[in-house]
């Protein structure tokens, strides 16, 4: 706080702790981003897909008993091809059946990262315990600043400017304390979660409902388009270095 050309530190302790902060505006910022909702049939790729030539989104349209899907070419004739629904699932089976670790290798790897992640608890239970000394001591410094105050024993000014450079400390070791547990408790999981994925993601694609379907695609590939008889994408990290 400034008042006449001077700066006071403010006193009164934060209502919430940075950390929680940032996953608010985190959550925030993804209220912008509101999903598409379409009405009508479940169609397994409306919405996903864009024209190549013009981007326009990839229209779905039965006939005849059969799913196709085709650019509207609202912005202009560009010759677009019609793909009929069982096409566009056949090549992304196929792309599916390459981003593939055999389930002897991804156990392997599993096992790997079991002993790797029990050295890594190792050392977080070992930092924690640090952090939390430390936690303790900056409290038993602020506990004996404010008797320190009370007794006269230290100036006003001198109080609020160890308060502050104190509270500063302790607030940054709890952040650091935060951080350490969603680390030790996300690392393993996640990694394990995708060799499980990668050691059947083809069966998984061919044997899901649509709205799993859907998600598959979301998690591993991105800019789906066709263009002419060509259908291209991008496959999302870390799926791609285990594609390549």
């Amino acid at each position: 706080m400034i008042w006449q050309n001077t700066e006071y530190p403010h006193k009164y302790p934060a209502i919430i702790s940075s950390t929680l902060f940032e996953q608010v505006q985190q959550v925030k910022a993804n209220f912008r981003k509101k999903p598409v909702k379409y009405a009508g049939l479940p169609y397994i790729y409306r919405g996903l897909i864009r024209c190549g030539d013009c981007g326009l989104t990839i229209t779905p349209e039965k006939q005849k008993g059969y799913v196709y899907y085709h650019c509207t070419q609202y912005n202009g004739k560009h010759g677009a091809t019609w793909w009929r629904e069982e096409e566009i699932t056949r090549r992304l089976s196929a792309l599916f059946q390459k981003i593939y670790i055999p389930e002897n290798i991804a156990q392997t790897i599993i096992h790997t990262l079991q002993e790797t992640h029990q050295q890594q608890a190792a050392f977080h239970k070992q930092q924690s315990t640090l952090l939390t000394k430390q936690h303790t001591e900056l409290n038993k410094m602020l506990d004996n600043l404010y008797l320190d105050k009370l007794k006269g024993r230290i100036t006003e000014h001198d109080h609020d400017k160890f308060y502050n450079s104190l509270k500063e400390q302790r607030t940054d070791i709890e952040v650091q304390m935060t951080a350490l547990q969603e680390a030790d408790e996300t690392y393993f999981i996640t990694s394990q979660y995708i060799l499980q994925l990668v050691s059947q993601t083809k069966e998984l694609f061919e044997s899901s409902e649509v709205e799993q379907k859907r998600q598959l695609i979301k998690l591993l590939l991105q800019n789906l388009r066709i263009e002419g008889e060509n259908m291209l994408w991008e496959v999302k990290s870390p799926f791609d270095l285990i594609l390549n």
